[in-house]
C-alpha cells in the first residue's frame, strides 16, 4: 500500500511540475522597448526587430523598394548603439541610424 502511495505521488509530481513551472511568455512590444530590452533578445530575432521598427509607412519607403539582404551590418550598428546607451528607446535609435545614413535598411533601385 505505502508502495502505491509513493508511485501516485511521484507520478503526481511528474505531471503537475511542468504546468507549475512553466512561465507565460513576456510580451515583447518593439515600439516600446529599451535598447536594452533589444539587447536581451536573442540574436536570431534582432535583423526582424531592427526592420519591423523602421517599417515602410514610417521613413517614407515606398512599396517599389527593396529590403537590403545584408541585414548584419545595420543589426551590429544597431546593437552598438544600444550598447552605448541601455536605456535609450530601441525605435528612436533605428530611425536616427537610418535618417543619418549610419544604416541602409533598403535598397531605392
Amino acid at each position: 500500500m505505502k508502495r502505491i502511495a509513493v508511485s501516485a505521488a511521484v507520478l503526481a509530481s511528474l505531471c503537475v511540475s511542468p504546468f507549475a513551472l512553466a512561465q507565460a511568455a513576456k510580451p515583447i512590444k518593439p515600439a516600446t522597448m529599451s535598447c536594452g530590452d533589444f539587447l536581451a533578445v536573442e540574436d536570431t530575432y534582432k535583423p526582424a526587430l531592427v526592420y519591423w521598427v523602421s517599417g515602410t509607412d514610417k521613413l517614407g519607403v515606398q512599396e517599389t523598394v527593396t529590403t537590403v539582404v545584408d541585414t548584419a551590418t545595420p543589426v551590429a550598428a544597431v546593437v552598438g548603439e544600444c550598447e552605448r546607451a541601455p536605456k535609450a528607446s530601441f525605435a528612436s535609435k533605428v530611425r536616427d541610424l537610418y535618417k543619418t545614413g549610419r544604416i541602409a535598411l533598403f535598397s531605392h533601385t
